[in-house]
């Protein structure tokens, strides 16, 4: 993922992208000529020169490469999840907090277009149904699928619910790694709302789908490719209703009627779109979007849901 940081970085003009460190050099020096940088041996050597940094490396190095970065006041962008157990997790989040530092977790669809979109329309879910289906492409098995692809779904089911689950079930299977590729997990929330996600990497397509049912109406987005569907109902004499074409609308026998919009959304870049709302976040125009402590929230299920594949996958 760094190359791909480092490419929206350099298209950035407020943004003066001082350098990249990488344990290959090789590589590091490769992305300093590209984008006209200084390639530093050590990412502690770029403590002084910076103001922020986006940190890109395998899960299992992530606290400690953000930690120094936290602890000396910087800003950082860590790629999801934000850790591989809670106890990293927690120290970078308080590392954050008592140096007043940035740091925003890299769950890149909240700033899908699609779901920006949707976000707006969504009131009091009470079912919710993501699949989130993937080709094998040999990199991210350092960890399970949940912590790989199903983590940016959770995140996007507790900013929806505005809670975590009260309850958890899930199983997976190993088919190509030692760890679970494919998973399915039902949520339940304290209000009641109902979540079934599933999540694989060994699959012929690619899909990025997300359900959500409310008492109003149905939710639609295809995060993939960019489509946003819905169905609400309404009083045959609002606005909404009176503006629906013949084949957009279906009459209930009580008298209101379901009408379906296909709204256009405009292609954006999630991976700017996040960098962005980081920048802004550094110069004090918000909050991180997604926090420390959002981040954590969601390593809390995903962990809870691989340590139920585990035991399912005893059972076999």
């Amino acid at each position: 993922m760094g190359k791909f940081h480092a490419s929206k970085l350099a298209a950035i003009p407020e943004i003066k992208f001082i350098g990249c460190s990488d344990l290959d050099i090789t590589r590091a020096k490769a992305i300093a000529d590209q984008y006209n940088c200084v390639a530093y041996e050590s990412p502690g050597d770029l403590l002084g020169e910076i103001e922020a940094v986006i940190i890109a490396v395998p899960t299992q190095y992530h606290l400690q490469s953000a930690l120094p970065f936290l602890e000396n006041g910087k800003a950082v962008l860590l790629e999801k999840p934000i850790a591989p157990d809670i106890e990293a997790a927690e120290k970078l989040v308080r590392a954050a907090e008592t140096n007043q530092a940035v740091f925003q977790i890299g769950h890149s669809e909240r700033f899908n277009p699609v779901f920006r979109a949707a976000r707006k329309r969504i009131r009091n879910p009470r079912f919710i149904e993501t699949h989130r289906l993937a080709p094998f492409k040999g990199r991210g098995h350092d960890v399970a699928v949940v912590l790989d692809l199903m983590i940016h779904d959770i995140d996007l089911l507790l900013d929806l619910t505005g809670s975590e689950p009260s309850a958890i079930e899930a199983a997976g299977v190993g088919v190509i790694t030692e760890t679970a590729d494919i998973v399915n997990a039902r949520l339940t929330f304290p209000d009641g709302c109902i979540a079934n996600i599933t999540s694989s990497r060994i699959s012929v397509k690619e899909m990025r789908k997300l359900r959500v049912f409310q008492q109003s109406g149905y939710t639609s987005m295809d995060l993939a490719k960019g489509e946003l569907e819905s169905y609400s109902l309404v009083d045959p004499d609002s606005a909404l209703a009176r503006q629906a074409g013949v084949f957009s609308k279906f009459s209930l026998p009580d008298g209101r009627v379901i009408v379906r919009e296909n709204s256009e959304i405009p292609r954006e870049d999630n991976l700017q779109n996040e960098i962005l709302s980081f920048v802004e976040s550094i110069k004090g125009q918000h909050p991180p979007l997604v926090s420390g402590q959002a981040g954590l929230a969601a390593l809390r299920v995903a962990i809870k849901i691989e340590q139920l594949c585990a035991s399912y996958q005893k059972s076999l």
